[in-house]
């Protein structure tokens, strides 16, 4: 008889819990459903904003591939500009030379 009682409850304990796991279940899926809509919603932006990245890296890249060759020519700017006020100099000496303002063979004594 003690067997008999004993069985029951458990059988009892098995089917109360196989229906706890059953309503848990049918609740989970509409909510396992949701969370599945949400992560492929995320992936979807995820995507949107690395492509938003990469775009801004290339323009970046870009930018600095610019402001180097941008730099490049300021050197070379720079470069000539020297060469030019070297050579600005060199002609206005000669020009004073020709005309007669400016003689190396004067001493600066007898300028005065």
């Amino acid at each position: 008889m003690i067997w008999i009682n004993l069985g029951i409850i458990v059988l009892a304990l098995v089917g109360l819990g196989l229906y706890g796991f059953l309503l848990y279940r049918n609740k989970m899926k509409a909510d396992l459903r949701r969370v599945k809509r949400l992560t492929e919603r995320f992936q979807i932006r995820a995507d949107v904003i690395q492509g938003l990245v990469n775009e801004i890296k290339q323009h970046v890249d870009t930018v600095n591939a610019s402001v180097k060759q941008m730099k490049a020519y300021s050197v070379k700017v720079k470069d000539e500009t020297m060469e030019l006020k070297q050579a600005t100099v060199g002609l206005t000496k000669e020009i004073k030379r020709t005309a007669g303002i400016e003689r190396p063979d004067v001493s600066t004594e007898t300028k005065i």
